[in-house]
């Protein structure tokens, strides 16, 4: 079977069950009549060929198992068994739904087996919405008319990752850093810091926080600066510690988290301000709203917003980013959830 497919982490696999035409009976013949025994008759010259009769271009083509409604993880693979009548050869599109237009993702052609599987992968990147909808398409050939499955709508989370070396891992009061006292080994200072202490970020999102950094500027006129970055468990601990001698714990546990259970601790948070304006005055400013606007572009989202203390377990922090990488970005600045919705972490 050849197939022509695209690169990425799967997130759907739609088995295509292919069944082909079944096989015409012969018609079957009559007992040729007996030939006279005195002398054998005269072979007849052989009678023209005729010529074939065209195929009939309008038989139905049928799509059928198609669901119209699944459920599944981005990463993880869901699979449609779908039976597909007449199949040999058939060319067989898989089409997202993009603004109202079908995109063919994907293009699978099946060969001449009886029954031929067919995977067909979808790469993470292509899934930017909480629901997407797709359909398969078969373009009409010599025998057989074109077709159009139903439509099918894949609603999607993303997974709950616990490895603190992955930029879309979860760590709030429910889901501490592990091991405890974890730290990255490969932290860089990015060009947008305003101090050299306890600043550093993991590679991947110092670079995108530089490039934050320039667009921001480039939008507002303003510079965008980071204020702080990585810190250790044992540093977090001091700093809550303080700040429940100040504002006692249960205060405290609005705006800092405990030890351990820090995003500053993984490396892939920052927090950021306008520079001249001190971290918790950011709100508001130019460099503030250009941010909340558009850090998923660059694979960044503000962490803690209005409304969704109850889910996230801190008060909004417009200053407080996050690196989950543009795929991850994209998909909740699109949804309007929080990381903890996104992956099904809100218990």
């Amino acid at each position: 079977m050849s197939r022509s497919r695209a690169t990425g982490t799967s997130v759907l696999v739609a088995t295509l069950l292919v069944a082909p035409l079944a096989d015409l009976p012969s018609t079957p013949g009559t007992d040729p009549p007996p030939v006279a025994t005195r002398a054998p008759a005269p072979t007849p010259a052989p009678a023209p060929t005729p010529a074939p009769t065209p195929a009939d271009p309008s038989t139905p083509t049928a799509v059928v198992g198609w669901d119209p409604v699944r459920q599944g993880v981005v990463g993880e693979t869901l699979v449609d068994k779908v039976v597909v009548v007449p199949a040999e050869g058939r060319v067989v599109h898989l089409q997202q739904q993009v603004d109202g237009a079908w995109v063919t993702r994907d293009t699978t052609t099946v060969d001449d087996d009886p029954v031929d599987l067919a995977e067909i992968t979808l790469p993470e990147h292509w899934a930017a919405e909480r629901t997407t909808v797709w359909r398969l398409h078969l373009p009409a050939t010599a025998t057989a008319a074109s077709a159009t499955s139903r439509e099918q709508r894949v609603d999607a989370r993303w997974p709950l990752r616990s490895d603190p070396a992955d930029p879309t891992v979860l760590v709030n009061k429910s889901h501490p850093v592990e091991p405890a006292r974890w730290r990255p080994d490969d932290l860089v200072v990015p060009r947008s810091a305003a101090a050299r202490e306890r600043v550093g970020l993991r590679p991947e999102a110092a670079a995108a926080l530089d490039e934050l950094a320039a667009a921001a500027r480039k939008a507002t006129g303003k510079r965008l600066v980071m204020v702080s970055g990585h810190r250790s468990a044992a540093y977090q601990g001091r700093l809550f510690d303080r700040y429940a001698e100040q504002h006692g714990r249960a205060a405290a546990e609005r705006f800092s988290a405990r030890p351990g259970e820090s995003e500053h601790q993984t490396g892939w948070a920052a927090d950021v301000t306008q520079a001249g304006t001190g971290f918790t005055g950011f709100g508001g400013t130019a460099s503030s709203d250009w941010v909340a606007a558009n850090a998923w572009r660059h694979g960044w989202v503000v962490r803690y917003t209005p409304g969704a203390e109850d889910v996230t377990g801190y008060r909004p922090e417009p200053w407080h980013l996050r690196y989950v990488g543009r795929d991850l970005a994209a998909w909740l600045h699109r949804t309007g959830l929080t990381l903890e919705e996104a992956v099904g972490a809100t218990g």
